[in-house]
C-alpha cells in the first residue's frame, strides 16, 4: 500500500523522539564525599577590573559599582583590581572609584600596564620593552606615589603590582620583565613601597620560570602575594608558593566568545558560555588558589552587561551570577577535599567548610541534559540547610532543604544544565548527643563497604547483609568493625 511507506518512517520517527526525551529526562546517580579532614586553602574572595576613566573603554558608574560589589550587592563581589596609568597627571581619576570600594569594604590592589616611556629601553609605553635597570629605583618611587596619593585621600590599597603580565609581548601599554629583573627589582627597592607587592601577574599562573626565581630563600620575603593570570592555563607550580606561605590569587581572564574574526559573532550562549566560565572558576579553586578576579568586570563577556551580543548594559548578566556562587557562598570558606562518584564522569565541584565549621557549602557544576540524584557525605549530621540553583531561566534561586531526621547521607536533586550552591547546616542536637563520654574518642565520620570493598551509601541503598563500617575518630585513628543488617 502507498501509505505504508509514510507510516512505517513516522513511527520511527515518534519511537526516536519518545528514546530521545526518555534519555535527556532520566535521572542519574552520584555522590560527592566532604572530607573535612583534608583542608586545603583559604577562600579570600572574587571579583574583577574596574573601567576607571583611565582607561579605554567602559567606565563604570558608581550605581554600576554598587551593583556588582560589597555585600548590599546582587553578586556580593570582593575584590577591585584597579588601573595605574603611565600617565601619572591622571592617577587623581581613580581615586573616587577606590574611596567607593572601601567604603564597600572591598579588598583593592592595582596594576600597571607601563611605566613612562623614558624609564623603558624602547623609549615608549607601548610594546616589549624593558625598565631600564638606572631607573629601578625611580620606579619603586613612582609606585609608592600612586600608594600615598591613595593613602592622602583617605584610603589604603591593599597591595599593589609590580607589573602586568611580564612575559607577553604586547602591542598596548606593556613591559617586559625577566625572572631575574624582578628578583632583582625586588631585592634592591621593595622596602620602597609601602604597601603588600603583587608578583609576577604572568600570563599563565604557573610560570616556572618566574616561580622558582621568586621562592629562593633571599626573594620570598620581599613579596606578600603570589598572582597570575589564567590564559596560559592554571598549572602545578604554583603551589609551591603556598608551601612558602603565600596566598595564590588568578588575577585576570575573560573568556570571549567572539575573539574569533573569522567566525560570525554571536549572543552569548547558556549550553557554551555558561560552563566554560564555571569550570574556569573551580578549576582554579581546585587548584588551591585563593582569589579569582575577572579582566573587565562590565563587558558582554564579563559579569556586567554592555548591551552587546545579547546582554542588557548595566545588567548582571549569566557569567555574573555564576561567579555569585562564589563570592557569595563561598568567601571566608576553606576548601575541604571532597571525592566524586559518578559515573557519567559529568558532574564538576568543590566542597568548603565555613569559618566556624558549623555548615560545609558545595558547589556542583551539571553541563548535562540530565537530573542528578547527589549523595552528599557529611562530615557532621545535618538537618537542613539552603540550595541555591542558576540555570538558563532562572538566576540564584534559592530553596530550603528539609530532611525529616537528622542524617550524614543527604540526597539532594540536581536540576539539569545548572550551577548549584549546596549549603548543609551542622546539627548541633545531634553533635551534643555524641559527646564525649570519659574523655573516650567520639566518632567523627562513618564509611560503609561490602565484603568485597566496594563503597556503599546507606541513604541510596536498602542495605542489608554484612558490611564494614570504618569509623574516623576524634583522636585521628580509623576504627573498623563488622556489622549484620537484618
Amino acid at each position: 500500500m502507498k501509505h505504508n511507506k509514510f507510516i512505517k518512517p513516522t513511527i520511527l520517527l515518534c519511537a526516536v523522539i519518545l528514546l530521545q526525551n526518555f534519555a535527556q529526562a532520566q535521572t542519574r546517580t552520584a555522590s560527592v564525599r566532604t572530607n573535612a579532614t583534608i583542608i586545603h586553602q583559604k577562600i579570600t574572595g572574587f571579583g574583577g577590573f574596574v573601567n576607571s576613566p583611565q582607561f579605554a573603554y567602559n567606565h563604570m558608574s558608581e550605581s554600576e559599582i554598587r551593583k556588582i560589589w560589597g555585600k548590599d550587592s546582587e553578586t556580593q563581589y570582593n575584590i577591585m583590581r584597579i588601573y595605574i596609568s603611565s600617565n601619572e597627571n591622571t592617577w587623581s581619576q581613580a581615586v573616587a572609584a577606590v574611596k567607593l570600594a572601601k567604603s564597600l569594604g572591598l579588598i583593592v590592589f592595582a596594576s600597571p600596564w607601563s611605566m613612562p616611556a623614558a624609564w623603558k629601553t624602547n623609549n615608549s609605553t607601548v610594546g616589549v620593552g624593558s625598565l631600564k635597570e638606572d631607573n629601578y629605583g625611580d620606579y619603586a618611587a613612582y609606585l609608592n606615589r600612586f600608594v600615598t596619593l591613595m593613602r592622602n585621600n583617605g584610603v589604603e590599597l591593599d597591595a599593589i603590582s609590580i607589573q602586568n603580565e611580564p612575559d607577553w609581548n604586547v602591542s598596548y601599554d606593556g613591559c617586559r620583565w625577566t625572572p631575574a629583573q624582578i628578583t632583582k627589582f625586588l631585592k634592591e627597592h621593595c622596602s620602597s613601597i609601602n604597601c603588600k607587592i603583587i608578583v609576577p601577574e604572568t600570563v599563565a599562573l604557573s610560570n616556572e620560570s618566574y616561580i622558582n626565581a621568586l621562592i629562593a630563600d633571599d626573594v620570598i620575603d620581599r613579596f606578600d602575594i603570589y598572582a597570575g593570570h589564567q590564559y596560559g592555563g592554571v598549572g602545578t607550580a604554583h603551589k609551591k608558593m603556598a608551601e612558602k606561605g603565600k596566598e595564590v590569587w588568578m588575577t585576570e581572564y575573560l573568556i570571549n566568545w567572539n575573539d574569533n574574526s573569522t567566525i560570525p559573532a554571536r549572543n552569548f550562549q547558556w549550553a557554551t558560555d555558561a560552563f566554560t566560565f564555571a569550570k574556569s572558576v573551580n578549576t582554579c579553586m581546585l587548584s588551591n588558589v585563593s582569589a579569582w578576579i575577572h579582566y573587565a568586570s562590565k563587558r558582554f563577556y564579563g559579569m556586567l552587561g554592555d548591551g552587546l551580543y545579547g546582554t542588557q548594559n548595566g545588567v548582571v548578566t549569566k557569567r555574573g551570577h555564576i561567579l555569585s556562587h562564589y563570592a557569595q557562598y563561598v568567601t571566608g570558606t576553606t576548601r575541604i577535599e571532597s571525592t566524586w562518584n559518578d559515573d557519567s564522569h559529568i558532574l564538576d565541584g568543590s566542597s568548603y567548610l565555613s569559618a566556624n565549621g558549623d555548615s560545609v557549602i558545595v558547589v556542583v557544576i551539571n553541563p548535562s541534559n540530565n537530573i542528578y540524584s547527589l549523595t552528599v557525605d557529611l562530615p557532621f549530621y545535618s538537618t537542613g540547610g539552603e540550595s541555591i540553583t542558576t540555570t538558563e531561566t532562572a538566576n540564584r534561586s534559592e530553596n530550603t532543604i528539609h530532611f525529616e531526621e537528622a542524617t550524614r547521607y543527604p540526597e539532594v536533586s540536581i536540576s539539569l544544565s545548572s550551577i548549584t550552591t549546596l549549603i548543609f547546616a551542622k546539627n548541633s542536637d545531634n553533635e551534643s548527643s555524641i559527646g564525649k563520654i570519659n574523655d573516650a574518642p567520639t566518632i567523627l565520620s562513618e564509611e560503609y563497604y561490602t565484603i568485597l570493598g566496594q563503597r556503599v551509601y546507606p541513604v541510596n541503598n536498602k542495605l542489608k547483609g554484612i558490611y564494614i563500617v570504618k569509623s574516623l575518630m576524634s583522636d585521628g585513628s580509623v576504627r573498623s568493625k563488622k556489622i549484620m543488617i537484618r
